[in-house]
């Protein structure tokens, strides 16, 4: 399948994923992913998935009638999990954080683009990397995770982020918000009530909401309805809870079935197979499934983000 790259300098380019090469074609750490999943497929057997492309977006962006000034390239905030421990279903205990991919290829994609990219975190804390998204399986090559790594030990910017108090505080200021994906986020932002603000006070003026793998997750503890009730999103799909319960954490999350319980709230879910690149636009909104969708979700988000400084709004059709 091809998958479209979004570059430093912000390029789309076409690509096709090594991660689906057959055979001796396949770096070692994907095809070791795949061989897992291979495993947790006969494990899990039966398992449902929702098929890719099911469900329309609930709305579309809804430009202006006449000519309007684009708006200026603007300042977007990157929320990041600062919960470094998380406690398992069963008692035990294991090292968390923000996944690194989804922090550092939006990252990138936005700052190539001419967008600011300003961090926060609850309490203003320096963010947590989940050790596990460190593995080479979710790299494209070597030079691209010592990169990322070293961008989060050296960026000033991580070291003192905004608190979320702050940053909400300061809402009026930015263009949108992304909250990349982690075991992280079930611990320090999902009843996040600043969070649940921002998002919000975003969605409501028709600005662009990102929303990584987990972080979707964060609209189930959302005051129903809200401005982004009943969209159609994608997350991390339950096939794929189960690899990472199996094959990483060695035990069940406290918060598992992330789709299931967006469904029970009102929103329309799908996902890809798994280990595949899907990730979803309803207008604002975007979210993407899993590490290997970040590409594809920076594109749809920066697409998002034109449209919005065009003067779009999210409506199910007409003129406004």
């Amino acid at each position: 399948m091809t998958t479209k790259r979004t570059t430093r300098g912000g390029e789309q380019r076409a690509t096709e994923p090594t991660r689906d090469l057959p055979g001796r074609d396949r770096p070692r750490g994907a095809a070791r992913k795949a061989a897992a999943l291979a495993g947790l497929a006969a494990l899990l057997a039966g398992a449902a998935l929702a098929a890719c492309g099911a469900a329309p977006p609930r709305l579309h962006p809804v430009f202006p009638a006449g000519p309007a000034a684009e708006k200026p390239r603007g300042k977007i905030l990157l929320v990041l999990s600062a919960a470094r421990e998380q406690t398992l279903g069963d008692g035990s205990k294991r090292a968390t954080g923000t996944f690194l991919g989804e922090l550092y290829e939006p990252y990138l994609a936005l700052t190539g683009a001419g967008h600011e990219v300003v961090f926060a975190t609850e309490g203003g804390a320096a963010p947590a990397i989940d050790p596990e998204s460190l593995d080479e399986k979710y790299w494209e090559d070597e030079a691209q995770r010592a990169e990322a790594r070293g961008f989060v030990e050296r960026a000033p910017q991580l070291r003192a982020p905004l608190s979320l108090k702050q940053a909400r505080a300061a809402a009026d200021a930015f263009d949108g918000i992304v909250v990349p994906g982690g075991q992280g986020v079930m611990v320090d932002l999902l009843d996040n009530a600043d969070l649940h603000a921002l998002l919000a006070h975003f969605a409501v003026k028709d600005q662009p909401v990102g929303l990584i793998c987990h972080a979707p997750a964060v609209l189930t503890r959302m005051r129903q309805p809200n401005p982004l009730s009943r969209r159609t999103v994608t997350s991390v799909s339950s096939f794929e809870e189960r690899y990472i319960e199996t094959f990483v954490m060695g035990a069940e999350a406290q918060v598992r079935d992330i789709g299931e319980q967006l469904e029970d709230h009102g929103y329309e879910h799908e996902a890809a197979f798994p280990g595949n690149a899907h990730a979803l636009r309803d207008c604002n909104l975007v979210t993407s499934q899993n590490p290997f969708s970040t590409g594809r979700f920076s594109a749809l988000y920066l697409e998002a983000l034109a449209d919005y400084r065009r003067g779009a709004r999210c409506a199910t059709g007409g003129r406004p």
